[in-house]
């Protein structure tokens, strides 16, 4: 029996699924990753789609090796370098608000080409949920017709804007998040302290990716403390502080969509540390996120009636759906701010 060497922490169960998949040599022509960011559908996609290479590599060549994939033959070094020429990365470009009708059209005709190699043809298409509707009309003809020896994987965070025809034609994953308990032992065998793995395997509720990304990158997370620190200075400040502090989150985006990547980011912290006020207004503080701002959490607990916690989360969600339909992100944050 085949042994893979996946290194992959909180997600073993789907590992073992995609294991038996090509044990049993019955791979489905497209696979859907889909669960909440930094939980490892990217990671998993990725080894998974170099493993298809590496095991057929060495079927075709009659090798042997201990595990795969095995990270030495020249499959898993042209994926590595991200030069394999069976393999298709698609995703949204820059400045662009989906993926279009064309970047699809173009993965198509790669995939109908004969294979360069004699292997597997592969597609990996992150943020499938970012797909337009005629990109993901051309995409459904691409699954309609299946071409032998060939993979589609898409990976989405939610299905909410994915075709129902499209779904229902491939093999979907539902990913979930890690346990924080692994989160906390995988920090530590990267070599973290104890104190670093409680506060961050609590923080990023189980996205592991994000915080092997705090910690790998102390600037980042610095940048996360600073913001969240805004946001609970946002209750005190008067309105033109308040402004001040907008202003600030978005001085460094040049063009609207990257004022709404940043200010997404920043109203999903906001909401995790409404969250952690409910919490403890509930007598549930062991269960809080931002342990790095208990004190502040237990204060504002006092001071802010639930009812209004939850109006701000109403509220929060509202601006999402506003900043999908190209309202103008300043004022989307500041008619929030202003009703804090």
């Amino acid at each position: 029996m085949q042994k893979y060497n996946w290194q992959t922490v909180g997600q073993e169960k789907i590992s073992q699924f995609l294991q038996k998949n090509l044990t049993n040599n019955k791979l489905a022509h497209a696979y859907l990753f889909v669960g909440k960011e930094h939980i490892g559908k990217n990671f998993l996609a990725r080894e998974f789609s170099k493993t298809i290479l590496c095991q057929d590599y060495h079927e075709q060549n009659q090798n042997s090796t201990e595990s795969f994939p095995c990270n030495h033959c020249v499959f898993c070094s042209q994926f590595d370098k991200g030069i394999h020429p069976d393999v298709y990365f698609l995703k949204k470009e820059e400045d662009k608000k989906n993926i279009s009708v064309e970047q699809v059209r173009e993965m198509q005709k790669i995939l109908y080409l004969s294979s360069f190699l004699n292997s597997y043809k592969i597609a990996l298409i992150e943020k499938a949920e970012e797909l337009s509707e005629s990109a993901q009309n051309a995409l459904l003809k691409i699954l309609e017709e299946p071409r032998p020896k060939s993979s589609l994987i898409l990976i989405a965070n939610n299905l909410g804007s994915l075709l129902p025809t499209i779904i229902s034609r491939c093999r979907v994953i539902k990913f979930q998040p890690v346990a924080s308990e692994k989160i906390f032992h995988h920090l530590l065998g990267l070599g973290a302290s104890r104190e670093q793995a409680r506060l961050l395997s609590a923080l990023v509720f189980g996205q592991i990716g994000l915080a092997i990304n705090f910690y790998n990158n102390p600037d980042f997370y610095q940048i996360y403390l600073e913001r969240t620190k805004q946001f609970i200075q946002l209750f005190g400040d008067n309105l033109s502080a308040r402004f001040k502090i907008v202003d600030y989150l978005l001085t460094e985006s040049s063009t609207n969509l990257e004022k709404q990547v940043v200010i997404n980011q920043n109203l999903e912290n906001w909401q995790l540390f409404l969250r952690d006020i409910l919490l403890v207004q509930n007598n549930l503080g062991h269960l809080i996120s931002n342990i790095h701002f208990q004190k502040e959490t237990e204060n504002l607990a006092k001071e802010i009636k639930a009812v209004k916690i939850i109006e701000l989360q109403k509220n929060i969600n509202q601006v999402k759906k506003f900043l999908n339909y190209n309202i103008n992100p300043r004022l989307a944050v500041e008619n929030l701010v202003i009703n804090l």
